[in-house]
């Protein structure tokens, strides 16, 4: 069995001077077609993840992932005065393409709902508040999209999504989310759909810290062939914010009814994504959101049970703070990998020097990618 990761070669996917584009995610059709959807906004002197030019978008791949023609790129979603945020995408294996994505609406302060978990400033004058997660089908690969579908959940509208849905060999979808009331820190669950994402049940509880201690978000889910699942998410330990915490890890050996008490893995980074590898390692991808700030993967060789931090990989280490990262993975048919993932430069006229990172205006985020493989 392999025990390492090799790097290979770095690619460009999408870079455009007069946008700022970010969590990228790749998916591989049927067709091996490979496609990734992106977040992408208008670039500006202050940088936001929830600006209300953001848009979801497509670009596609037909040699691999080594080219990524612009002229591919078509709009998933956009929405008047509203951030679509973290969009991911999935092929079912009836061939439908289904995205998932939240979104925050902006305003005035007047306009802000009271009571409400996830509220941000824009500019000191306006702000943004979450409106739910939502999915979209496609059921011509990605040409037209269906009317978006909002995924309901015991927090209504303070609910958000980072990575794609999976399908159970029962043809069940589940939706990883995360969410919070008021006051709260966040939880993470899960939902599930017996219709191919047209509707959604009762939601689950992965895991929900009462005491206040954590933070846990940013949920990646994996199904092996014993029937495991493994749910992967980012944590934030409450006054420890700088830079983030260790990954933390729940299973479940009931297909997602019941979840282990969640361990804090050896893995230090987020958001994770997990894929499992045709040798049967399983890869976690991870933003690495501090100094030097990239993009890092490791294996577990045990389904899950350890993670091999002592092979692990560094695909980027060049970042100029910690925006960046949010990588995900595919596997070609010749076993090659390929991560996806985002990183932010200086405009040109800016230079790097001592500790200023943090205040770079107007930075450029572009998409791109890594070919890997185990050896």
């Amino acid at each position: 069995m392999s025990n390492t990761l090799v790097k290979e070669k770095d690619v460009i996917v999408y870079r455009n001077e007069a946008s700022y584009s970010h969590n990228a995610v790749v998916e591989q059709l049927q067709d091996g077609q490979l496609l990734v959807v992106i977040q992408e906004q208008n670039r500006r002197p202050l940088r936001s993840h929830n600006d209300p030019s953001s848009r979801a978008v497509l670009l596609r791949s037909t040699d691999g992932g080594n080219t990524w023609d612009p002229a591919t790129k078509t709009t998933v979603v956009d929405t008047p005065n509203e951030a679509n945020n973290d969009p991911s995408i999935r092929q079912l294996s009836d061939g439908t393409l289904i995205v998932n994505y939240f979104t925050w609406r902006c305003g005035n302060e007047q306009e802000v709902p009271t009571e409400h978990a996830y509220v941000r400033t824009l500019d000191g004058i306006h702000y943004a508040w979450t409106t739910g997660t939502h999915t979209m089908r496609s059921s011509d690969g990605g040409s037209s999209w269906e009317n978006p579908v909002t995924v309901p959940s015991p927090t209504g509208d303070d609910t958000l999504v980072s990575d794609p849905i999976i399908e159970l060999p029962d043809g069940q979808l589940m939706i990883p989310l995360y969410a919070s009331h008021p006051g709260e820190m966040d939880h993470v669950l899960v939902m599930r759909s017996q219709d191919g994402g047209r509707s959604w049940g009762e939601p689950t509880t992965v895991i929900r810290d009462l005491l206040g201690q954590m933070d846990f978000n940013e949920p990646s889910l994996l199904y092996l062939p014993s029937r495991k699942l493994i749910c992967m998410m980012r944590a934030h330990r409450a006054r420890e914010q700088e830079y983030g915490y260790f990954l933390y890890q729940s299973d479940s050996d009931d297909l997602g009814q019941t979840w282990s008490p969640v361990q804090r893995t050896l893995i230090w980074g987020h958001p994770p994504h997990l894929l499992r590898l045709q040798s049967g390692n399983i890869l976690c991808v991870y933003g690495y959101r501090r100094p030097p700030y990239g993009v890092r993967a490791c294996l577990s060789h045990d389904d899950g049970q350890t993670w091999d931090l002592k092979n692990e990989l560094i695909l980027r280490c060049d970042g100029i703070d910690a925006d960046v990262g949010y990588p995900t993975s595919i596997q070609l048919a010749d076993g090659r990998i390929f991560t996806v993932w985002y990183l932010t430069e200086p405009p040109h006229d800016q230079k790097l020097s001592g500790h200023d990172h943090w205040v770079r205006a107007s930075p450029l985020a572009y998409i791109g990618g890594t070919f890997l493989q185990e050896a």
